[in-house]
């Protein structure tokens, strides 16, 4: 298997399932309400549902970043969530995460392999630190999401 292929398949297991870790985005948010995503609590700032929402934002700025496109960062960082307020609401943003997720997966396929070592753009990084720190990030934010779960 190439290293684009074992990339892209890492960023549809940490979303969809069958990653070491046992976890995924997916399972975790099974039974998650949308009150309960969209709940505060005093353990962080941020509810389930903004960090899905940043999770999302991240795959669509990296895919970017594939092709070529530097738009800045907000200072919001993707965490500009639009009001949830119905269940319907929180199923399309799980929705629209696992799509975020196949697109990165699909983009990170289509990228030219023997590019994986340039650095990017911004020069601050190369595509393979972005496409491995996209993943890592991911997992990063999957533990807080399971905290959060536990609390609400």
């Amino acid at each position: 298997m190439s290293l684009l292929k074992n990339i892209a398949q890492h960023v549809l297991d940490v979303h969809l399932g069958d990653n070491w870790t046992d976890v995924n985005i997916k399972d975790t948010l099974k039974g998650v309400t949308y009150k309960e995503a969209i709940s505060i609590t005093i353990a962080s700032p941020n509810s389930i549902a903004m960090l899905l929402h940043h999770l999302t934002f991240y795959n669509e700025v990296v895919l970017q970043r594939l092709l070529d496109i530097y738009e800045p960062i907000p200072q919001s960082n993707g965490f500009d969530m639009p009001r949830i307020t119905t269940e319907e609401g929180w199923q399309q943003l799980q929705h629209k995460n696992r799509q975020s997720a196949h697109a990165l997966a699909e983009g990170i396929l289509q990228f030219p392999e023997e590019r994986l070592f340039e650095l990017t753009a911004n020069g601050q990084t190369t595509f393979y630190k972005n496409l491995h720190g996209v993943v890592e990030h991911a997992h990063y934010h999957l533990g807080q999401i399971v905290i959060l779960k536990h609390l609400v």
